[in-house]
C-alpha cells in the first residue's frame, strides 16, 4: 500500500495526515474548516503543503454527522461530503461518521491512553461505549462480531432529548426551551452548550451579559473560581455528561466500559469533576448495581479518530 490520505472533519477543525505503508500516522495538520468552502478545497491545500500527491490510492475520511447512503451532512457545519466528491482526490475511498472512527479505536486502546474514572475492570467481549463532547457529542458503540473482531454501531445519540434530575436542570431545560423549542443532549454536553448553559443561568438569575462568553473562557473563569456562573455552568456540564453516558449504558449494555473522547473533557484537566460525573453516572436507581461495576474511561490518546480509520483501511485493503 502507498501513504494513504486520513481526514478527521469536525464541526469547528478538519485534521488530515497522511499514513504510510508501514501504518504510522505523519504530517498531521489541523485548521478551521471554515477557511475551505469544502473537502476538495481543504485537501488541494494539504497538498501543496505536504508535497503529497494526488490523486491518492486512498483515502479515509469522518465526519461529524450521519452517513446517509454515499454522503454525510456536516451537523454543525456547511459542508457535505460525498464518495464522488472525494474521487476526485482518491481512487479509493472509505467515508464513515466521526464516532465510527473513534468507536473503531477504541478495542485496541492500551492503559497508556486511559485515565479510569470508577468501576472494576471492563468485562471481555462486552460491548464499549464511546462518546464525547466538542463541538457537538459524538456517541458510537462496538460489539463483539462472535469471530474475535468488533462491529461499530454509529448513532445520532447527541440529539436525544435531555432529561433533567433536579429543580435547578428543570429551570434550565425550561429556558433552553423557551430560546430553542427542542432541548437535546448536544444542546448542553457540547462546546457551545456550555455557552448555552451559562448564558441560561445568567436569564434565571438575572444577570446582565454584554457578551456571549466562548467555552474555553467559561472554563477558565470556572478554574479561576471568580465567576459563579461559570463554576455552576461547569457543574451542569459534568453531571448532565454523567447522566448522558449512564443513559447510554444502560442502552447499550456496555460492560465492556465507557470511553470518553472529544476535544473538552481530557483539555480540561482537573477542572472536569471525576466525583460528580461518576455519581450521576450511577444514579439511575435500581440500575446502580448494574452500572457500578462499569469502568468510565477519559481517552488521553490525540490521535483516536486517525487510528479508526488506519484501522478501517487496513480491514478494507
Amino acid at each position: 500500500m502507498s501513504v494513504a490520505l486520513i481526514a478527521d472533519i469536525g464541526g469547528t477543525n478538519v485534521r488530515f495526515a497522511m499514513l504510510t505503508p508501514d501504518g504510522r500516522i505523519e504530517a498531521v495538520e489541523a485548521w478551521l474548516t471554515a477557511l475551505y468552502p469544502n473537502i476538495g478545497a481543504a485537501v488541494a491545500a494539504y497538498a501543496q503543503m505536504t508535497g503529497l500527491s494526488l490523486p491518492v490510492d486512498v483515502a479515509a475520511v469522518c465526519a461529524a454527522g450521519p452517513l446517509d447512503g454515499d454522503r454525510i451532512e456536516l451537523t454543525n457545519c456547511p459542508w457535505t461530503i460525498s464518495r464522488g466528491e472525494m474521487a476526485s482526490f482518491a481512487k479509493r475511498t472509505v467515508l464513515v461518521n466521526d464516532f465510527a472512527a473513534v468507536a473503531q479505536a477504541v478495542p485496541s486502546l492500551g492503559v497508556g491512553d486511559l485515565r479510569q474514572i470508577g468501576g472494576g475492570a471492563p468485562v471481555d467481549g462486552a460491548a464499549k461505549l464511546a462518546l464525547g463532547p466538542g463541538t457537538g457529542l459524538g456517541v458510537a458503540s462496538v460489539v463483539p462480531d462472535g469471530r474475535g473482531g468488533w462491529i461499530v454501531l454509529p448513532g445520532e445519540g447527541g440529539h436525544t432529548d435531555l432529561a433533567s434530575t433536579n429543580e435547578r436542570e428543570i429551570a434550565v431545560v425550561y429556558q433552553l426551551m423557551r430560546e430553542h423549542g427542542h432541548v437535546s443532549v448536544e444542546r448542553v454536553v457540547s462546546g457551545p452548550g456550555l455557552e448555552a448553559l451559562y448564558l441560561a443561568l445568567a436569564a434565571l438569575d438575572g444577570v446582565g451579559r454584554n457578551t456571549k462568553p466562548a467555552a474555553q473562557e467559561i472554563a477558565q473563569a470556572a478554574r479561576a473560581k471568580h465567576d459563579p456562573l461559570a463554576v455552576e455552568a461547569v457543574a451542569l456540564f459534568t453531571g448532565w455528561l454523567g447522566s448522558v453516558a449512564g443513559n447510554f449504558a444502560l442502552t447499550v449494555g456496555a460492560r465492556g466500559g465507557v470511553y470518553i473522547a472529544g476535544g473538552i473533557v481530557g483539555a480540561w484537566g482537573d477542572l472536569f469533576d471525576e466525583a460528580l460525573f461518576r455519581r450521576r453516572f450511577e444514579a439511575k436507581g435500581r440500575m446502580k448495581s448494574f452500572l457500578a461495576p462499569i469502568p468510565c474511561y477519559v481517552v488521553t490518546a490525540k490521535d483516536l479518530a486517525f487510528r479508526g480509520l488506519a484501522e478501517l483501511i487496513r480491514q478494507r485493503a
